[in-house]
């Protein structure tokens, strides 16, 4: 009897054993199967998934095992950006392959030696849908911007025939527009006779702007700006762009073939200080329209986004940062001339930053995503005329020339320890560099490739652009 209860309490034994190896495999299993699923449906998602918008329910989202997706931002102008953060450039590139295989064709892509490794883009289409795929390498981090009807530049496309014919003697030249008040003008003179427009100042800097265009095109030809870039929508920075836009007169005086500007969405417009922002920005996305290329018709307002590589004759310009890198909670007080798009030129071998007005976030940012060597300099617009000048972001570069688009080279607008503090940072920063230049004496023009000492800097402008007094006199 003792044997019989001790075989069935053995048998039990086995019995309760078996069964939790069972439920271990089961639950095991059912695990990974759950965790299987998950990434799945993850994986296999559209990108319908992250936004509401019925028209990218066709669209593949990227397939990622360790990313984390946000849902799409709406950035303004039908534009709807995923954000993933913790992808690899495999899965980016392996993301590519899909939207080739879903009839996505390819329009451009920047390469794999453009942004010198930190950033690859490529653009695709599909019936009305434009989608452009930005990989930043070291923050691992991709964005899916997608968009309907968004027009792309030709000029993300490298051009041979851009770049031949050109007369052996010509040099692209900056032009450091000497201004109304404080603004910012610059215009790149191309080899072939042809200008770059960054900003262009107030809307009292628009004659001089038009007359210094026609003063440098030969005989009576109509001068020819192969781009408009807009950095941000403040009034001393899209003002020209918008009174010139008023008269037909004066708009016939010039050909556009395209605008450039990465418009913020309305949430980001609702939630940061703009002073007159919201206002000429509203004006901005519509006054191009006016405009005429050479080809007699509306040029196109084309969307700046990270890693996109823009080729003009032989220069070439990357977008460093967009608006879009910068997540709206992560907005330093909130600061509209954070919208401003980074923007890093190659002229003749040599490296030339155009960021706008950007404040601490786009700064702070700039840090994360690259590495020092990014930044090492030969020309640089100091930011915000000077206001937004830091020690840390002076100490991160290597500086050789420094513009300053203001009259002073410093910026007291009254007299607080604050402002005292930025004049501190305006030294610090003229310190660290081997030369700076303003336009407070007349407008500033640099010969590339440009060797320190050597800028041109041009005679005051006439009373015509300042209400009958110099300019001397009225910023003291």
């Amino acid at each position: 009897m003792k044997k019989k209860t001790t075989f069935i309490a053995l048998i039990g034994l086995i019995l309760v054993l078996l069964t939790g190896v069972f439920l271990v495999v089961f639950l095991s299993a059912t695990a990974k199967k759950s965790e299987e699923t998950a990434v799945t449906e993850k994986d296999v998602t559209m990108f319908s998934a992250y936004t509401d918008v019925d028209v990218y329910k066709d669209v593949p989202a990227m397939v990622t095992k360790s990313g984390k997706f946000e849902d799409a931002k709406d950035y303004g102008n039908k534009n709807y950006v995923i954000n993933i953060n913790g992808t690899t450039v495999e899965e980016y590139k392996a993301y590519l392959n899909t939207l080739e295989k879903e009839g996505f064709k390819k329009h451009s892509d920047n390469g794999e030696e453009a942004m010198e490794g930190y950033a690859y883009e490529a653009a695709y289409t599909k019936d009305h849908i434009t989608l452009v795929v930005s990989h930043a390498i070291k923050q691992e981090h991709t964005y899916i911007a997608a968009s309907y009807d968004l027009p792309l530049s030709d000029h993300l496309i490298y051009n041979e025939e851009d770049a031949k014919g050109i007369d052996a003697s010509a040099k692209t030249k900056v032009h450091m527009l000497q201004l109304n008040e404080n603004g910012n003008s610059f215009v790149i003179q191309l080899k072939n006779g042809h200008f770059l427009i960054h900003d262009g100042g107030t809307k009292n800097d628009a004659p001089y702007l038009l007359d210094y265009l026609e003063e440098l095109t030969p005989g009576d030809e109509k001068p020819v700006v192969e781009a408009w870039f807009i950095s941000h929508a403040h009034g001393d920075h899209t003002g020209a762009m918008i009174e010139i836009a008023k008269d037909m007169t004066q708009v016939n005086r010039i050909y556009v073939e395209g605008f450039y500007f990465t418009e913020p969405s309305a949430e980001v417009l609702s939630l940061l200080t703009m002073g007159d922002g919201t206002e000429n920005n509203w004006y901005t996305t519509r006054s191009y329209k006016v405009f005429k290329n050479q080809e007699g018709k509306a040029p196109n307002m084309y969307r700046m986004q990270l890693g996109q590589r823009y080729y003009f004759c032989d220069l070439k310009i990357d977008i460093t940062l967009t608006l879009e890198q910068f997540p709206v909670e992560s907005y330093y007080s909130n600061d509209f001339n954070d919208t401003s798009t980074w923007m890093m030129h190659h002229i003749e071998g040599q490296r030339f930053l155009h960021a706008g007005d950007t404040h601490h976030t786009g700064m702070r940012i700039a840090t994360y995503m690259f590495d020092e060597s990014y930044f090492d300099l030969d020309v640089m617009a100091v930011f915000h005329h000077g206001i937004n000048v830091w020690d840390y972001w002076t100490d991160f570069c290597t500086l050789k020339t420094f513009l300053y688009t203001s009259f002073r080279t410093a910026s007291i607008w009254e007299p607080s320890r604050a402002e005292l503090a930025r004049v501190e940072e305006n030294e610090h920063l003229r310190q660290s560099c081997e030369e700076y230049l303003s336009h407070g004496e007349g407008t500033v023009v640099l010969t590339f490739p440009y060797k320190v000492g050597s800028a041109e800097i041009m005679e005051s402008s006439d009373w015509r652009y300042n209400n009958g007094k110099p300019i001397r006199d009225v910023w003291k």
